[in-house]
């Protein structure tokens, strides 16, 4: 039966409605290209001449850790700046500039050169945050955590095809040309990011009032958005911890040589999938819950299953294990990004958001920089020791936290 309520929304809602599709299905093409080549970054490392194992992982660590050295930096700056130019063309530029990065990697000649790719990656890129920024100022507020968790559905989508798409073509057609695909996936985004979004009337702002300094005083000052911001770099080394050892781990548990990046993209994608299905449904939560409690019960169960792989005998236990992971992590950072746009006034709504996605950055720059490192000297049984770790902290901080002056007022209404 038709829904009529709906035929006779007004033209703002449908307007909010149809940006939010067509970001979702950018963010899906582009994703399938940004983590395409997840699966077999560690194996590409090897193919440039890396051989020696804890060398390999060393440097596997710091090409992951490459795109966030600069973008930690960048992003930040370029949200604030699409608060002052428009939100649509931080997000056309973000995606432009990661298809030519990609692109640049398929040339490389050793591991320094794609090391310093993957910093340019991060310099000129920044899709996922100027998506959220976007979408922040775009959307009505009751809606907002709804939208966001439909974007992070989107992000999880791509995750699903893109390791497998990126392991398969890796596996039979060479890794080069994996790159050559995932820069035009990128590229066809952008242009129908360019041709089909519509931005509210933009007012290009002349003051100086909400810059980046501006932002960066007032995340130190507000100590529930301080708070935020810390649980976003701590969930986000959380989950990132073990990323730059997986494919080894995997190999370890008993994976086939010959299909590594293969099984490797499938384990990635089992997250993925259940991310797909329960991010909609934490969105809408983050609508009308408080964040604490959702925070707690997704870091909690996220951490156990962490825990959980290093007990496994063999690589096919890790699919259940990944696909509970799969379940609570589409509720973690999106349910942080919710309450700090739903706090964020629509002058700050760039800035603050790009700030959410630098701290974001910054928990997997910590995360990428030390995990080579430490499972080289250590092991890699530690490196999801510590996911564990991370994990309970941010569910007892989450316990532990008071409802704000926000939440209170929500409430009372």
């Amino acid at each position: 039966m038709i829904n009529l309520k709906e035929l006779l929304s007004s033209e703002e809602d449908n307007i909010w409605r149809r940006n939010l599709v067509v970001l979702c299905v950018a963010q899906f093409i582009a994703m399938i290209g940004m983590s395409g080549v997840f699966p077999f970054l560690p194996l590409y490392v090897r193919e440039l001449g890396v051989t020696d194992p804890d060398e390999a992982q060393f440097w596997s660590g710091m090409v992951f850790a490459g795109v966030y050295i600069s973008a930690v930096i960048m992003i930040p700056i370029w949200g604030s700046l699409g608060d002052k130019y428009g939100r649509k063309f931080m997000t056309v530029r973000a995606i432009f500039g990661l298809a030519l990065s990609v692109v640049l990697m398929a040339f490389a000649q050793d591991v320094y050169q794609l090391f310093f790719l993957r910093v340019l990656q991060g310099t000129m890129s920044g899709m996922i945050a100027s998506s959220l920024s976007f979408v922040s100022a775009n959307t009505p507020e009751n809606k907002s955590g709804y939208a966001i968790g439909w974007l992070q559905s989107s992000i999880a989508a791509g995750q699903v095809f893109g390791p497998f798409f990126g392991g398969l073509m890796a596996d039979f057609v060479g890794i080069r040309y994996v790159f050559l695909v995932v820069g035009l996936l990128c590229a066809l985004a952008a242009i129908l990011v360019m041709v089909s979004l519509q931005e509210k009337e933009f007012v290009r702002r002349k003051d100086k009032m909400y810059g980046i300094i501006w932002n960066i005083r007032f995340i130190f000052r507000d100590k529930v958005f301080f708070k935020l911001m810390t649980l976003i770099v701590l969930v986000q080394m959380g989950v990132q911890f073990t990323i730059p050892i997986f494919t080894y781990f995997v190999e370890e548990k008993g994976a086939p040589e010959d299909l590594l990046a293969t099984v490797t993209g499938i384990l990635f994608g089992v997250i993925a999938v259940f991310n797909i299905i329960f991010s909609p449904k934490w969105g809408r939560r983050n609508d009308s819950k408080i964040w604490q409690k959702t925070l707690k019960i997704s870091a909690a169960i996220s951490a156990f299953m962490y825990l959980l792989h290093i007990l496994v005998p063999n690589f096919y236990f890790l699919i259940p294990i990944r696909a509970v992971i799969g379940i609570f992590y589409a509720a973690l950072i999106p349910t942080l990004y919710s309450a700090l746009s739903k706090r964020t006034i629509p002058q700050q709504k760039g800035g603050i958001m790009g700030l959410a996605s630098g701290a974001n950055l910054l928990g997997s720059l910590i995360s990428f920089l030390f995990a080579g490192v430490i499972s080289s000297v250590f092991g890699m049984d530690t490196n999801f020791i510590i996911s564990f770790v991370l994990l309970i902290i941010v569910a007892l901080i989450a316990h532990f936290s008071p409802l704000d002056s926000f939440q209170k007022q929500a409430l009372s209404k």
